[in-house]
């Protein structure tokens, strides 16, 4: 099988796993929102911010290293489970004694508990490291898929037990160690590693000559994805970071399913086509076809916030409609922004990856600082214009290592554009007729759902029939087997 085929069967697979688990996760999170205070939410959120912070430096550029490596050997394996290993602990330590005193001085009693409970989630996820890379190295996203999604099954029963039983908190909390505890279970079974741990100087000193660049790059990304939560926590307390959350919870699902699923794949495919192919011609059609399925979502999304926020977490998240709404516009220049890291690192050009991420930290984390004073909604304004302020810094930078032609890429991207902002519209304006004549949430969520779909369908082949016929045609060729 080639590896274009390895590669999209491999994201397809990813997508629907996730897909599934988002869904549960999402439903969850609706559940908990509910029958949680606005306070008890923002304040779960903000220690599971700080724990996801010490997952992702666990994890910078390791798994990466073994999926890129010409070979696979036991020894460097064990090595790099060494490695993990240690860098769990240290998080986990860090959590406890840095993490729980600062959350409880600065919050409450409660907080610090949390953060202590949740610290062997670090540790845990720093030993799935090598088993995932494994996997990945393999195209095995079916397996890996699936034992994520039975994990998640089984922890979100177990979350909604428990607090159906009266836990509150602390149900959300036990459910997310035993997430992270059967996912390594489950991961260790299907991918029949035999675990072991191994010191070689030399194996610690490539991946330290690998990783170091991309622990950086984590860390900023970390921080770029997270900014405006952080700050908000931070500067406007709990109740602003629970509606916050709330707000972009949606689009995290989306793209956890959607872009997070073809990004995953970026580095194992990118890193084996042969030396004389067009990579930026390939980042080109990869770009075009994720922007042809995700940004009408987002401009969905953009569009129906307002009975889609009521009808999922009730009248008390009222206000993250507007959130997300401004939110969504980021999709247009993160929809070309997200892939160029991992494109970056499948040849190997770390330091390029890092600068791109440096970049992103310039135009989202320190516009969050200085705006969120004025309120969440100038924030989030600010960084959606910061994004598309940073665009030609990321090209120039790509652009000394890997060719790409911004012309064919802006030209092939204004269909998908152009129709996702004429759907956005056409709902925007549908939408009071549609509430007044059915006067159901329920009812005009579905209503619009439809006509924004029939409105992109319309627009795309009306208006950029060529283009759209040719994307169409690349979309069978990826998912669709040909016939013998």
């Amino acid at each position: 099988m080639s590896i274009k085929k390895k590669a999209t069967q491999g994201s397809i697979w990813m997508s629907i796993t996730r897909t599934g688990i988002n869904v549960i996760d999402f439903l969850v999170y609706a559940y908990l929102a509910r029958i949680l205070t606005l306070e008890e939410f923002g304040l779960a959120g903000f220690c599971f911010l700080f724990v996801e912070f010490t997952n992702t430096l666990v994890n910078a550029g390791v798994n990466q290293n073994l999926v890129q490596r010409k070979e696979w050997t036991d020894r460097y394996a064990a090595s790099t489970m060494t490695f993990v290993a240690f860098m769990g602990l240290m998080a986990s330590g860090v959590l406890v004694g840095i993490g729980a005193p600062i959350a409880y001085y600065n919050y409450s009693e409660l907080a610090a508990l949390v953060i202590i409970s949740l610290a062997p989630i670090t540790l845990i996820t720093s030993l799935q490291v090598v088993v995932t890379g494994k996997l990945l190295r393999e195209f095995k996203n079916k397996q890996m898929g699936v034992a994520k999604f039975c994990a998640t099954l089984v922890s979100a029963a177990s979350i909604i037990a428990l607090a159906e039983l009266g836990y509150g908190i602390w149900a959300l909390i036990v459910g997310k160690l035993i997430n992270v505890s059967l996912q390594y279970l489950f991961l260790v079974f299907v991918s029949k590693i035999k675990l072991s741990f191994n010191i070689d100087k030399d194996n610690f000193k490539e991946l330290v000559t690998f990783c170091l660049p991309l622990f950086w790059m984590v860390l900023l990304r970390f921080l770029n994805k997270k900014a405006s939560n952080l700050f908000t926590g931070i500067v406007l307390g709990p109740v602003n970071f629970a509606l916050l959350a709330a707000a972009h919870k949606a689009e995290v699902v989306i793209n956890q399913v959607t872009m997070s699923s073809i990004n995953s794949m970026v580095v194992p495919s990118f890193s084996r086509v042969s030396h004389d192919t067009d990579v930026g011609a390939l980042f080109i059609r990869l770009v075009t076809i994720t922007s042809v399925i995700v940004s009408p979502i987002f401009m969905g999304l953009a569009a129906i916030a307002d009975p889609f926020v009521t009808i999922a977490f009730g009248e008390k998240f009222a206000p993250s409609a507007k959130y997300m709404t401004i939110s969504a516009f980021s999709i247009f220049p993160l929809v070309i922004a997200n892939f160029m890291p991992n494109l970056l690192i499948s040849k190997a050009q770390t330091k390029a990856a890092f600068n791109i991420t440096l970049v992103n930290i310039i135009s989202n984390v320190l516009v969050a600082a200085c705006t969120i004073w004025f309120g969440v909604s100038v924030m989030l304004v600010s960084i959606v214009i910061g994004n598309f302020l940073a665009m030609p810094i990321r090209f120039a930078i790509v652009k000394k290592h890997i060719h790409i032609d911004i012309r064919r890429l802006i030209l092939a991207l204004v269909p998908s554009f152009s129709s996702a902002l004429g759907m956005f519209l056409v709902v925007m304006l549908a939408k009071p007729y549609t509430s007044n004549l059915l006067g159901n949430d329920i009812f005009t969520l579905i209503a619009l759902v439809a006509l924004g779909g029939a409105t992109y369908i319309v627009l795309s082949f009306s208006l950029f029939y060529p283009q759209t016929t040719k994307q169409v045609q690349e979309l069978k060729s990826m998912f669709l087997r040909k016939s013998k």
